[in-house]
């Protein structure tokens, strides 16, 4: 009879201890998701700003500012990551070509004129 009570003992222990690890794990993981959602609010922010920019400078339609506010938060998730100047350089290229495939023509030719502009909207 004593076994019995000290194997259900010894059970109802692990079984406490496994529940309320399991509740620690928990309760730590909308902490990290906290911080995904502000990195993902900032690099959103940053890619606004940049379409703002650029639509200051061109007149942009709805379609293109979707297009390009979606090209600007990749290109900002992609710089927060610790990258060498090679991919950088890479980097900028690919998003001044998408950025040149949203665009008309009319577009391309005015924004190309203004090497200040086009560098802060790549790099």
């Amino acid at each position: 009879m004593k076994k019995i009570v000290a194997l259900f003992v010894v059970m109802l222990a692990f079984g406490l201890n496994a529940n309320a690890q399991q509740k620690k794990a928990v309760a730590t993981k909308p902490a990290a998701n906290q911080e995904a959602l502000s990195k993902k609010a900032a690099f959103s922010e940053a890619a606004i700003k940049d379409v703002n920019t650029l639509s200051e400078f061109v007149k942009l339609n709805a379609d293109q500012k979707v297009k390009l506010k979606g090209l600007f938060e990749q290109k900002h998730m992609d710089l927060a990551q610790d990258l060498s100047s090679e991919r950088k350089a890479v980097l900028a290229d690919y998003v001044e070509a998408q950025m040149k495939s949203y665009l008309e023509p009319a577009q391309v030719a005015k924004v190309e004129g203004n090497a200040q502009l086009m560098n802060i909207l790549t790099h």
